[in-house]
C-alpha cells in the first residue's frame, strides 16, 4: 500500500525546444590547445586541419615520455641488426630530445642514429658521463658531481641552481643536489674532457633501474669529421661544375667554399628583385628558379575598359649547377630581373660582404669569367612574349567555355555517369566453377 499511489504518477513530458541554459561541455574534436572562434565552430575544415596536423610533443608530457620509453626495445638490438625503419624511428626520437637536437646538425643526427646504443644500469650504480652523451629513457638519476652536463660550445652545467632556460636553439637544465633527472633529461658530453678534468666529473648515481640512450664521444668525433669532409666535397663540386667556374684553379675555389653556406627556400621565394643590388651569390644545388622582367601593359577590365598596369614576363630559368648575383655585387649595379623559386630550392649562399672581402685577384677573376644573365632581351621581345602569353591564355579560356557549353547541351556532366561499372574480382574457385559451367552448356 505504501507504493500504491506511485502507480498513477505520470512522468512529465519533455517538449522539444531550446533549453534556457546550455552546459559548457568539451567538444569531442577539441583535442588541442588552439583557440576556436565562433566562426570556426561550424567550419569542417578547421577540424580537418587539426586532425591532419601532427600533435607536437612537449618536453615532459606523457606522450613525450611514452615516445622515449618505446625506443628501448629498438635499441636492445645492436646497430648492425636494426632495420631502416628502426633507424628512422631512432632518428625521429633523437630530434625531439632538446639537448640532442640543439647540438647536432641534421646530417650528424641521421648518421649517429645508426650508431647509438642502449645501456642498462641497476639502482645505485655510478655512471660516468665523460665518455659519451646520455639521454634518460627510463628511470631517474641524481648528479653526484657538481657538474653533470656539457653542451657543445658551452661551459659545464652545474647542479647547484634550479633553472629551466629556453631559447630558440638550446634548452639547459640545472638543478639543486637534492633534485633528480628524469625521463628526457641528459647528462655527459659529446666532446671528451681534457685528461686532467675527467676525474670525478659528469658522474651521476641511478635512483632506479635505468635505461639510457648513449651517443659515444668517439662515434660523434668520427662522424663529425666524416660529415665535414662530405660537406666540403659537396661545396667544391657545386662550384666546380658551375659553367663559369670550370676553369678556375682549386686554390681559388677553396676560398669560395670557406664562405659558402647551405640554405633551403620554399616555392615563390624571391632571391633578387629587379632594380635592387643582390644580397648574396647563389649556387643552385637543387630546384629551378624563374627569371621575370616587369613591363607596362594594357589590361582589359571586366567592363571593357583598358588600363595600364605593370606585368611580369617570364624570360628564362636557372637550373641546378648555375649561379646568380656575382655581377650585381661586384659592380654595384641593380639586378635587371626578378628571380623567384619555381620549385623548392636548395642553394649554396655566399653573402655580399664575404664576396667584397675576397682577395682582389679572385674578384678580378670573377669579373672576367662571369657573364650577365638574360641581358639579350629587348623591350620589343618582352612585349611580344607578353602578348603571346595572353593570347594563349585567352584561347585556352575560349576552348574551355566551348567544351563546357557542348557538354551541358548534351546533358553530360564531367565526373558523373549514368551507369556505375565495377570490375568484379573472381577468386580461383569461382573462376573454375564458371569455366566448368561454360563447358557443360556448350552445344554438342
Amino acid at each position: 500500500m505504501a507504493i500504491y499511489h506511485t502507480i498513477f504518477i505520470k512522468e512529465k513530458a519533455i517538449l522539444s525546444g531550446i533549453p534556457e541554459k546550455r552546459t559548457n561541455g568539451v567538444h569531442a574534436c577539441d583535442f588541442s590547445n588552439d583557440i576556436m572562434t565562433s566562426e570556426d565552430s561550424h567550419n569542417i575544415g578547421f577540424y580537418l586541419n587539426r586532425m591532419k596536423t601532427p600533435r607536437k610533443l612537449h618536453f615532459g608530457s606523457p606522450e613525450f615520455i611514452g615516445k622515449l620509453q618505446g625506443l628501448i626495445k629498438t635499441l636492445t638490438k645492436i646497430p648492425i641488426l636494426r632495420t631502416e625503419d628502426e633507424h628512422e624511428a631512432v632518428y625521429k626520437t633523437m630530434k625531439i630530445i632538446p639537448d640532442i637536437s640543439a647540438q647536432l646538425s641534421e646530417a650528424e643526427m641521421r648518421e649517429l642514429s645508426k650508431t647509438v646504443i642502449r645501456e642498462y644500469w641497476v639502482k645505485g650504480s655510478t655512471v660516468d658521463g665523460s665518455n659519451g652523451f646520455y639521454a634518460i629513457l627510463k628511470g631517474s638519476v641524481k648528479p653526484q658531481a657538481k657538474q653533470y652536463k656539457k653542451m657543445i660550445g658551452d661551459d659545464l652545467i652545474s647542479a647547484s641552481i634550479l633553472n629551466f632556460a629556453f631559447t630558440e636553439t638550446k634548452i639547459s637544465w640545472s638543478l639543486p643536489p637534492e633534485e633528480s633527472l628524469g625521463v628526457g633529461c641528459c647528462f655527459g658530453t659529446l666532446v671528451p674532457l681534457p685528461g686532467k678534468r675527467q676525474h670525478g666529473m659528469l658522474t651521476v648515481v641511478t635512483e632506479d633501474n635505468c635505461d639510457f640512450l648513449k651517443i659515444p664521444s668517439v662515434d660523434y668525433l668520427r662522424i663529425k669529421e666524416e660529415t665535414a669532409k662530405h660537406e666540403q666535397l659537396a661545396k667544391e663540386e657545386l662550384i666546380r661544375v658551375s659553367p663559369y667556374y670550370q676553369t678556375w684553379p682549386m686554390v681559388f675555389i677553396f676560398q669560395l667554399t670557406a664562405q659558402l653556406k647551405w640554405k633551403k627556400f620554399p616555392v615563390d621565394h624571391v632571391f633578387m628583385k629587379g632594380g635592387e643590388i643582390s644580397q648574396y651569390v647563389g649556387f643552385i644545388k637543387s630546384g629551378c628558379c624563374s627569371a621575370y622582367r616587369i613591363i607596362p601593359a594594357l589590361v582589359k577590365r571586366p567592363l571593357g575598359k583598358m588600363i595600364k598596369q605593370m606585368r611580369q614576363v617570364l624570360i628564362g630559368q636557372l637550373n641546378p649547377k648555375e649561379s646568380f648575383g656575382e655581377m650585381s655585387i661586384l659592380l654595384h649595379i641593380p639586378a635587371t630581373y626578378t628571380l623567384k623559386a619555381a620549385t623548392p630550392v636548395e642553394l649554396g649562399l655566399i653573402n655580399a660582404s664575404d664576396i667584397l672581402n675576397l682577395d682582389p685577384v679572385i674578384q678580378m677573376l670573377l669579373l672576367q669569367t662571369v657573364k650577365p644573365s638574360f641581358e639579350n632581351f629587348t623591350y620589343d621581345d618582352l612585349k611580344l612574349a607578353y602578348i603571346k602569353k595572353q593570347m594563349e591564355k585567352e584561347w585556352k579560356h575560349k576552348k574551355d567555355m566551348i567544351l563546357k557549353d557542348v557538354l551541358f547541351y548534351n546533358g553530360i556532366q564531367p565526373g558523373i555517369g549514368k551507369w556505375l561499372h565495377k570490375k568484379r574480382n573472381f577468386d580461383k574457385n569461382e573462376k573454375k566453377h564458371q569455366e566448368h559451367s561454360n563447358v557443360v552448356k556448350r552445344p554438342m
